[in-house]
């Protein structure tokens, strides 16, 4: 390493990834996973900005947690490379340029990867003055574009939400639409997905943030209860009352017993109770509810009044289960290990690569609190530096043919992830592509390009094979 590779290395290492970068700063990440480092932040650092260098993609990853950035750089010296980093691009939607080998500009892989997800490219040896006035250019472009950024939304500890995949970044743009707007929310999604958290987001979002934020589980007091605690009593106020000028959340909405379906929706309809001497007083209350059960199905058997069930059902927001977004696993655990290295302080120092590829594989049933549960445990469990898989009680992954051909690293876990669930987006669709790309967010071409690299052959598969149908 030379001396001005040496001087960078102490420079990063000393700030560390935990000093927190301002998109304002005008910083930049260099992502430059080339053998034969191309002192690439030294150059855009002489020119005014505040440069991150990873030489690993798993360490580009943890400065785009622990940091925002407008605009990064990432050097593709061979087409080895280009599978990692269409992976990091594709989860983190950044201004990205480009520096390339000029020989592989017209490889197919290398031209697409730069096509699909790079504001623009120079070739290697690249002008300095040209590649800092493109990163200007960049950087400008990118300051005009809305982004939706997770802090936006969580203002405090009570309302913090991790991820940044697509369904997450989705999920936190519906919050600040519907935070704006004061009618009633539906928030479905199964059990730990983090419903109450989401109703909180919605409330602190909201006009009615300085007001109080007051919730009820229906499915946890007694029937023959849950009227006073909604309504009150002579002696007590309800719960409609206490959350007056602010948000009640009604969890559990299904479990809600007949008799006080009939009265909430009387409340729905006047915006009124009845108080201790019989009359009516007005309450300013927004309401919101979840379910972590089929509502159809309970509005289809019966058991749930359709009429209510339109009233509360304005707005809808369905939270997308853990297994949907494996990509934010990682940042999720470890901000868990974070929360409660309290527990074990200075002991264990995060988790073996053996633990990540676990935590990939597995189906998470009981979602993100599930996750939680098992990183605190894996805390009290771990015997050495590292949490290991067994400390997370996932220890065991299968055996024989299935072991043997099970992913070895977390680029291998996550392409299979990634071929999974675009082979299920194809069944969703009957094998129409076109569709299919609409749902995913890509251009035909990406998508025909994906289902190449993960082997996904849609012949014969579906109801219909409309795959050339459009």
């Amino acid at each position: 390493m030379n001396t001005t590779q040496s001087n960078n290395s102490k420079r990063t290492s000393a700030r560390g990834v935990a000093g927190k970068r301002s998109p304002a700063d005008r910083s930049v990440l260099v992502c430059d996973l080339s053998t034969t480092q191309t002192e690439l932040a030294s150059v855009v650092e002489s020119g005014g900005w505040k440069a991150d260098s990873a030489a690993t993609s798993t360490a580009a990853e943890k400065y785009l947690y622990a940091n925002e950035y407008h605009v990064g750089i990432v050097t593709i010296t061979s087409t080895d490379q280009v599978a990692a980093l269409e992976d990091l691009l594709t989860r983190h939607h950044l201004h990205w340029v480009a520096v390339v080998e000029a020989e592989l500009i017209g490889e197919l892989p290398v031209a697409s990867l730069i096509s699909d997800h790079c504001y623009d490219y120079h070739t290697l040896p690249c002008d300095k003055t040209q590649l800092i006035a493109t990163l200007g250019h960049a950087y400008g472009m990118s300051v005009l574009r809305p982004k939706p950024a997770m802090q936006d939304i969580m203002a405090d500890e009570d309302t913090k939400m991790v991820g940044k995949s697509d369904s997450m970044l989705s999920l936190y743009a519906t919050i600040k639409k519907s935070a704006k707007v004061d009618a009633p929310v539906m928030i479905t999604g199964e059990t730990g997905t983090g419903k109450e958290l989401v109703g909180r987001a919605l409330h602190t979002q909201s006009p009615r943030a300085d007001g109080p934020f007051v919730t009820v589980s229906c499915a946890t007091i007694p029937e023959n209860q849950i009227g006073n605690v909604l309504f009150g009593t002579d002696s007590e106020s309800g719960k409609l009352e206490d959350a007056n000028g602010g948000s009640l959340f009604l969890d559990s909405i299904t479990d809600l017993p007949a008799t006080q379906q009939m009265l909430l929706l009387r409340f729905m309809q006047s915006g009124q109770i009845e108080d201790h001497r019989g009359g009516q007083r007005s309450i300013d209350v927004r309401i919101i509810t979840s379910s972590h059960n089929s509502i159809d199905d309970a509005v289809s058997n019966g058991t749930f009044r359709e009429d209510l069930y339109y009233r509360l059902n304005i707005l809808h927001i369905e939270i997308p289960p853990l297994r949907d977004r494996i990509g934010d696993v990682d940042s999720l655990a470890q901000f868990f290990f974070e929360q409660f290295s309290a527990e074990s302080p200075g002991r264990i120092k995060g988790f073996s690569q053996q633990a990540k590829i676990a935590m990939h594989q597995h189906h998470w049933p009981g979602n993100v609190r599930e996750l939680l549960n098992r990183v605190r445990q894996s805390m009290v469990m771990c015997e050495s530096s590292l949490v290991q898989a067994n400390d997370l009680g996932l220890g065991s992954q299968g055996s024989g043919d299935s072991e043997r051909d099970a992913p070895t690293n977390l680029d291998e876990v996550r392409a299979k992830a990634e071929g999974d669930f675009i082979r299920k987006a194809l069944e969703r669709n009957y094998n129409n592509v076109t569709e299919t790309a609409g749902q995913l967010g890509v251009s035909r071409v990406t998508l025909y390009r994906l289902m190449k690299k993960y082997g996904v052959n849609i012949a014969g598969s579906g109801r219909r094979n409309a795959a050339t149908s459009k």
